[in-house]
């Protein structure tokens, strides 16, 4: 079984967990995922690994609620317990010293992009990150992309945070000022 030892709402329907697996720690790279059951009568899905910690043993997971499954993991709090997790699964994401490379996240997608900032940042890389969502209220991970970034912009469909439109708007604007960037894209829509 896997504790929750920490919720939290970073948007609305968007839900962080910090879930006890310290056998998933000792192997999880970027890019990687893990698939839960929360109960017996529960699906199996996937999320992926957006953070984790040595030291706690836990795993940090990142999901919108729009299924019955996110939606019953969206009502268990600190202290509840997670039937199932599976993991790490996946290719990690290929990570080295490219130079200039821009991470793309939009929506839930940011939570994808993170970790891949994250060790790009690490490996010595120039990190130009992109984020964007609907509306200011439902971006997130902004303070954490920016602290492995070393420029940080945000765009909105309606304009209330960052310059209007979406991400590939961003992304087009600074190809045409003549960065010379290695892509990572990850687009999630709310």
């Amino acid at each position: 079984m896997y504790q929750i030892v920490a919720k939290k709402e970073l948007a609305p329907n968007i839900k962080l967990v910090e879930v006890l697996a310290p056998e998933i720690v000792e192997k999880a790279q970027p890019g990687q995922f893990v698939i839960l059951r929360v109960d017996e009568k529960g699906e199996r899905f996937p999320l992926t690994l957006v953070d984790w910690n040595g030291k706690k043993g836990t795993i940090t997971l990142i999901f919108l609620e729009v299924g019955v499954s996110t939606k019953k993991l969206g009502m268990l709090g600190e202290g509840n317990v997670i039937l199932d997790v599976a993991g790490p699964l996946g290719n990690p994401s290929e990570i080295k010293s490219y130079g200039t490379v821009s991470v793309v996240g939009g929506g839930v997608g940011t939570a994808s992009a993170y970790p891949i900032a994250r060790a790009l940042k690490e490996a010595g890389n120039k990190v130009i990150s992109i984020i964007g969502a609907k509306t200011a209220g439902l971006l997130i991970l902004e303070n954490e992309m920016g602290k492995v970034s070393d420029e940080l912009h945000i765009s909105t469909d309606d304009g209330t945070k960052g310059q209007k439109g979406f991400v590939s708007d961003v992304l087009k604007n600074l190809i045409q000022k003549g960065y010379a960037l290695t892509l990572y894209m990850l687009l999630g829509r709310l």
